[in-house]
């Protein structure tokens, strides 16, 4: 029976000399997102950001309060950090909107917000105090009737499941801390189920009412053999209708909500480039652009920097800056939370 023993982390702006305060905390939450806030907020005697953590086997629990501002994760922070975890935020305070293709989306006090880490966000927050729970993709995923589909998902507090998860996140809160160990190989099963229980009552973002169970399947058959061969440079809409025995209206409808099959294959060709850019820092740009399915390095090169905002060659320097600049800084500021977010799963 494993037994892990709970750790925990506290910081507190508070304990930071006032002039510095807003510098250390936007480097502390730089582990996962990129935040800012305007120019009252910044002021020293207003404010304010507390992080309380445990960490209990391959889950972590949070306890964040913070002064209203904007918090977002970008696809250079995805690629950085390569985190692939779920995170579950129940709102006891506050609250947070975005905006995407579907619409604009609020999410209040008793309500909680779903988040895939491997997924873009840009909000707007009030001051706010949430409860963030963090667990690896794979302990969940199996779990789920649609593990793609939750990408940015608001669960209202209007419903019973709803609730039922909110309070089992709170006695979570109130219970791990007090801990010394904990059955890691029990607690996991038991937070993943009661997570997955209550997302699987939702269905898919972006799915039609009408749509079938064949067509769940399809459209994860489909995702599924787009991310296997990304390195093919001729794989278009024909080859994928052909492989997965679909045909072109079909393979449309189900892309519709996200601009197309052939805005999900750049997409998807895209974003693992700028993960292998960062991970193989001594590979060619050229080499890269070939395993990612673009024949010619300027075409890639272009692609590249309408979609982020940078070429690949200025990813890499900046890459370089963050790590000689950014990590020395962030050790000082007391971020274990950013180790066991790598250790976890």
């Amino acid at each position: 029976m494993p037994v892990d023993a709970i750790r925990r982390a506290f910081f507190d702006t508070a304990r930071i000399e006032e002039r510095l305060r807003y510098d250390v905390w936007r480097e502390t939450v730089s582990c996962v997102f990129d935040v800012d806030a305007v120019r009252e907020t910044r002021d020293p005697r207003r404010f304010n950001g507390r992080v309380g953590s445990v960490c209990a086997g391959d889950l972590i629990l949070s306890d964040v309060t913070a002064v209203a501002q904007f918090w977002q994760r970008r696809p250079l922070e995805i690629a950085r950090d390569g985190l692939d975890h779920f995170m579950i935020q129940l709102f006891l305070n506050g609250a947070a909107a975005w905006e995407d293709r579907s619409g604009q989306h609020v999410v209040r006090a008793g309500d909680i917000l779903v988040f895939d880490l491997a997924c873009e966000l840009k909000s707007q927050a009030t001051d706010l105090r949430h409860l963030t729970l963090i667990i690896p993709r794979h302990y969940i995923a199996p779990l789920l009737n649609h593990p793609d589909q939750h990408t940015i998902r608001v669960l209202p507090s209007s419903l019973p499941i709803v609730r039922m998860l909110a309070e089992y996140l709170i006695l979570l809160n109130r219970n791990l801390p007090l801990l010394d160990s904990v059955d890691s190989d029990g607690l996991m099963p038991a937070v993943a189920a009661m997570v997955a229980s209550c997302l699987n009552s939702f269905e898919p973002i972006g799915r039609k009412a009408e749509a079938s169970a064949n067509e769940d399947l399809a459209d994860f058959r489909i995702r599924s053999f787009i991310r296997q061969n990304l390195d093919n440079p001729d794989l278009d809409v024909n080859q994928i209708c052909d492989a997965c025995g679909i045909s072109r209206s079909a393979i449309y409808r189900l892309f519709q909500e996200e601009g197309g099959v052939r805005h999900f294959l750049r997409e998807q060709r895209l974003k693992k480039a700028m993960r292998d850019l960062l991970a193989h820092s001594d590979t060619q740009i050229a080499v890269i652009a070939r395993k990612n399915g673009f024949s010619h390095a300027n075409d890639f090169s272009r692609a590249f920097r309408c979609r982020f905002g940078m070429t690949p060659r200025e990813l890499r320097n900046s890459q370089a800056g963050y790590d000689q600049d950014v990590q020395p800084f962030s050790r000082e500021a007391g971020r274990e939370c950013e180790d066991w977010l790598h250790q976890i799963g």
